[in-house]
């Protein structure tokens, strides 16, 4: 019977003691809502992050949030995201990530497999490619209300040009 107290007793200690010491504040992440990749030369890529601007006037208490994009020339996803690391105090959040635009027309399977093997990217994030630049694409994010992400995942699911949405998802892409 003792060692049941003892073992409950360490059991309760372990719990208390570990703590959320891994969280972090809102404040302290940057939320990924849409991004784009845009192949310069064989090994180069324009990488987008349109992300969250909670700081915004627009914003209006968190029913829409705006968003501001930044553009990095990167190797890969993952080069990308280092130097955004090197750049930014904030850490990327991918876990509300609605849309991947590759410009120029031509996806990259390369990419497509890196952000399939990241644990915060969703198989239901919609993957685009277009004719255009990146440049010309997320041209409009700072006239809109709410975020590019939002923007493009609703024109996605209300067009009538696109019968089935579940066509365009990372998941569907590469599978």
């Amino acid at each position: 019977m003792k060692k049941r107290y003892i073992v409950c007793g360490l059991f309760f200690l372990i719990v208390v003691l570990s703590g959320c010491n891994h969280k972090r504040d809102i404040e302290d992440s940057s939320y990924v809502l849409a991004m784009g990749f845009e192949k310069i030369n064989d090994r180069r890529y324009l990488v987008r992050y349109s992300y969250a601007d909670f700081d915004s006037e627009k914003s209006n208490a968190g029913i829409k949030i705006p968003s501001r994009s930044i553009t990095f020339l990167a190797d890969s996803f993952a080069n990308a995201n280092k130097i955004w690391d090197d750049h930014e105090s904030k850490q990327l959040n991918f876990g509300h990530l609605k849309v991947v635009v590759f410009g120029n027309g031509k996806k990259d399977k390369k990419i497509i497999k890196e952000l399939l093997l990241h644990p915060q990217i969703a198989k239901s994030v919609y993957i685009l490619k277009t004719k255009n630049s990146l440049a010309e694409v997320f041209g409009k994010e700072q006239k809109l209300a709410v975020s590019f992400g939002e923007y493009m995942s609703a024109a996605i699911e209300n067009s009538g040009k696109i019968k089935d949405p579940k066509k365009y998802t990372l998941g569907r892409i590469m599978y």
